[in-house]
């Protein structure tokens, strides 16, 4: 093939291969269809509305294009050889010996109808079901992959297949932390979202939700120290030392925890994040918590600010007046470097050097904040 210029100074001829010029109509055919995914593909969510964008932009946390953690945070460490891409791309591909579970997680089957006030029951990374003041809460429900496409981030295999219709068929609260796919499922919303009454969210997250079909009237969105009253408990958004998106842009949505409390109970959802000042804030603002789950997994030292080690976990619990702690985040997705069970061994080792009251409950294991379960069931596998 020949391209020519006429009309010019000089008289050019370039000579291209049909094979080359094939391959460059591949490329671009192929960055058109990557944009064309990414942009009308529901998984990815949708772009705040009008009403959404000035609360946004009223936020204190906004600085007019992204959200902003209370402490100058990097999200990647890049002289870290733990922040490349394809070192971390090449050992999930590969992941060494003992990175992964070599059987199927031990769980309990449960009732979730059948929950009684103040009962917990944790499916594994930060998905919680509980019921308070008659009221069935849910934290970040994920049931699929942490990932966009059909590669990489698949749930371990559990003993128990957990699907939607282990959850309680009437849902009265959805708490979601932020808009990682982790935390935020697709497919999970989709199976879920007619049986929950009340989203609580992050500033931005709604646009998600709306995208998927979910009523907006259900939605609720909140600042950081933003709250809500349903019935006698209350509900405050917690700032997080973290980040947030579900394309290359980022922290255009907000991220946190969740403070509960009222009918004398009171418990606190760390969603993810590093470690911060913010934890001891959250203690002098609410006087400690009966029960707190804090996030314990997926740390590197790629990116040691956004996510806790086991040891800084351990200390965010005694910084928030914990009663008692149960480490999550941790028991269903392969998304570090560490092995699989690495964070809850670190955890306990931490916890009793601190001397705090902490439980490990069993995947689907029904628990209360009087009678913690301590079994060491990962040291089975």
């Amino acid at each position: 093939m020949k391209l020519k210029f006429k009309n010019t100074k000089y008289n050019l001829t370039f000579k291209f291969k049909r094979p080359f010029m094939e391959f460059i109509i591949f490329i671009v055919l192929l960055i058109f269809a990557v944009f064309a995914f990414m942009k009308f593909a529901p998984v990815f969510g949708g772009t705040p509305d009008v009403k959404s964008q000035k609360l946004m932009e009223a936020s204190p946390n906004f600085n007019g294009k992204v959200f902003i953690n209370l402490e100058p945070t990097i999200d990647l460490v890049k002289k870290s050889p733990q922040a490349s891409m394809l070192n971390f791309t090449i050992q999930a591909l590969f992941p060494p010996k003992g990175k992964l579970p070599k059987q199927p997680l031990p769980n309990l089957k449960f009732d979730a109808n059948a929950l009684k006030n103040g009962e917990f029951i944790w499916l594994g990374h930060v998905s919680l079901i509980c019921k308070l003041d008659d009221k069935t809460i849910i934290t970040d429900p994920v049931l699929h992959r942490a990932f966009p496409l059909p590669v990489g981030g698949k749930p371990f295999a559990y003993e128990h297949a957990i699907a939607a219709s282990d959850y309680p068929e009437v849902i009265d609260i959805a708490l979601i932390s932020h808009d990682h796919y982790d935390h935020l499922d697709h497919k999970t919303i989709l199976e879920l979202k007619d049986r929950i009454c009340k989203f609580l969210v992050p500033l931005g997250v709604k646009a998600h939700l709306v995208k998927w079909g979910v009523d907006e009237d259900k939605i609720c969105e909140f600042d950081w120290f933003g709250e809500q009253r349903v019935g006698n408990l209350n509900f405050t958004f917690c700032p997080s030392r973290h980040f947030s998106g579900r394309t290359f842009k980022r922290n255009g949505t907000l991220w946190g925890g969740w403070a509960v409390g009222g009918a004398g109970f009171s418990f606190y959802f760390s969603g993810d994040g590093g470690y911060g000042e913010h934890f001891k804030m959250m203690n002098e603002k609410f006087g400690g918590f009966d029960l707190v789950f804090i996030e314990n997994g997926a740390y590197s030292d790629g990116w040691p600010y956004v996510h806790m080690k086991p040891e800084e976990s351990a200390q965010a619990l005694k910084d928030l007046g914990a009663r008692l702690g149960v480490p999550v985040h941790w028991g269903k997705f392969d998304l570090s470097y560490h092995a699989w069970n690495e964070p809850i061994k670190r955890f306990v080792k931490a916890a009793t050097k601190l001397e705090l009251n902490y439980a490990t409950p069993m995947i689907g294991e029904v628990f209360t904040a009087q009678n913690p379960p301590r079994k060491k069931w990962w040291d089975e596998i």
